[in-house]
């Protein structure tokens, strides 16, 4: 059976040669790899080995199937996102345990690892806020972190800079569309959370999405209690079984740590409410 990573190995291959993007720029993506049953080094292809399958099987079978949809890697040349956490490097044990180095400096892998924890568990978890939530969870988010599959799906494929202006972005979303939309018919999340707000949120509701209905009642948006500056919005699609919702960018520089989860975590506390049903099987 081909897997999921491997169709989007020959997605990527079209990509490049549509585009004109070289190996040296483009940024490869999709099914995260998890704990690595070998050393896994950098130049490994790992589609379609035991680890990919491994994941493959983890996706399919789990009730949440989350993609984080990114801005594009800050690394300056080619890049795997899916081997982030696999690779025999200082980097990727950071990253394994969501604290040293850039990880611990950024905070943009823990604050996505809250995200998919917090997601997952929703029906079950108690606490008062959210300094409370990263401290009795701390352990088990770790450990999820490494158990759990998601997918990483980066916009702009062509590596950047630490900041890319949004008329890029919205500029490689014109151009490179039509094939963004088949990675995401290749990987069928159920949750898609727009990390670039309008711009990601726009193409998905009104492009990707824009034939499919949606009920007025479930295109959830709110400020938040208390904090009106932090704009929640979620959209539901029934027929697709698929959550729709903008993020902030997950780093830490320039927000208030808890909006960056509670901005997602929140709208789906009250999709809870109204359609239990996507829950069933959390």
């Amino acid at each position: 059976m081909e897997t999921t990573n491997q169709k989007l190995n020959a997605l990527f291959e079209k990509w490049k040669e549509e585009r004109h993007y070289s190996d040296d720029v483009f940024v490869s993506d999709g099914l995260v790899y998890k704990k690595a049953y070998r050393k896994i080094k950098w130049e490994e292809e790992i589609a379609g080995s035991e680890e990919d399958m491994a994941v493959e099987e983890l996706w399919n079978t789990s009730p949440l199937r989350i993609a984080f949809l990114l801005k594009d890697t800050n690394d300056s040349g080619k890049d795997d996102v899916r081997k982030w956490m696999v690779l025999d490097t200082p980097e990727s044990e950071q990253a394994r345990n969501l604290a040293g180095g850039r990880v611990g400096k950024t905070g943009f892998l823990p604050n996505i690892a809250r995200i998919l924890y917090g997601l997952r568990y929703i029906k079950q978890l108690k606490y008062a806020d959210f300094e409370e939530f990263k401290s009795r969870y701390k352990n088990q988010i770790v450990d999820a972190w490494n158990e759990l599959p998601f997918a990483f799906v980066e916009t702009k494929k062509v590596a950047g800079e630490k900041k890319v202006d949004v008329k890029i972005i919205k500029k490689f979303l014109e151009t490179d569309g039509d094939l963004l939309k088949q990675e995401l018919d290749y990987l069928q999340p159920n949750v898609i959370v727009c990390s670039c707000d309008d711009a990601q949120f726009d193409f998905i509701t009104r492009n990707y999405l824009a034939d499919e209905y949606i009920e007025e009642c479930d295109k959830i948006e709110y400020a938040y209690d208390d904090a009106e500056f932090v704009d929640c919005c979620l959209w539901y699609y029934k027929r697709r079984n698929l959550a729709v919702v903008k993020s902030y960018h997950p780093t830490n520089r320039g927000k208030i740590q808890w909006t960056i989860f509670e901005r997602v975590v929140s709208p789906f506390r009250k999709l809870l409410e109204k359609h239990p049903e996507f829950f069933e099987n959390f």
